[in-house]
């Protein structure tokens, strides 16, 4: 059946009451509501990419979520988010640049890389909870952990860690020991006081 649509347009429609005026703008708002709150979200992406990453979005056209990466990786740091994205998760471990992850890739999504020279992200300090910044405690920790691989975290003369991002290859090995979470007194729901960001978002 046809609709006649332009006779529906030339109708002429009467004046609305401001009652009915604002129960259909409450019904829309409503709507609207209803819909952004039970529409489908995608999972935001965890962490950083593994070793050899093509860019963010060419990585996602060509990774498979096969998982193998994942599988195969010895210190067991790399994870699969809510979509099935590889990440690196420092607190399960920290990335030791073996690159077995690239061997094993089915795709180009993870592509042949130097290890001495490649970096996953930037170590970034939170300030506002790391226990050398906040507590009278000389925790050095992170600096310990990046000593004998990167020396890319130095203690200042008041005690507090500072990154060199010039330095810093984004192993995750001071994420990984970061000990905030097990402070007596430190709120655990903040976690850890350093995290591996994407280098643009540590810029």
């Amino acid at each position: 059946m046809k609709r006649n649509s332009r006779s529906n347009k030339n109708q002429k429609i009467g004046p609305v009451s401001r009652r009915d005026f604002l129960r259909l703008s409450g019904c829309a708002a409503g709507a609207a509501f209803v819909y952004m709150t039970l529409r489908p979200r995608q999972a935001a992406a965890e962490g950083v990419l593994p070793p050899g990453a093509l860019p963010e979005d060419a990585f996602a056209a060509a990774c498979l979520k096969c998982g193998r990466c994942a599988a195969i990786c010895d210190q067991q740091v790399i994870e699969m988010d809510a979509n099935g994205r590889p990440y690196i998760n420092g607190l399960s471990g920290w990335c030791d640049f073996c690159l077995d992850c690239i061997v094993i890739c089915p795709t180009n999504a993870l592509g042949e890389v130097d290890a001495e020279t490649v970096k996953l992200g930037t170590a970034v300090i939170d300030e506002n909870i790391c226990i050398a910044w906040n507590l009278s405690n000389a925790c050095r920790w992170c600096a310990e952990a990046c000593k004998p691989l990167q020396q890319a975290i130095t203690i200042d003369e008041e005690l507090h860690p500072h990154v060199d991002a010039s330095l810093c290859n984004g192993c995750g090995a001071c994420v990984n020991i970061c000990p905030q979470t097990a402070v007596i007194g430190i709120d655990k729901k903040y976690g850890k006081a350093i995290a591996i960001h994407n280098v643009q978002e540590a810029a």
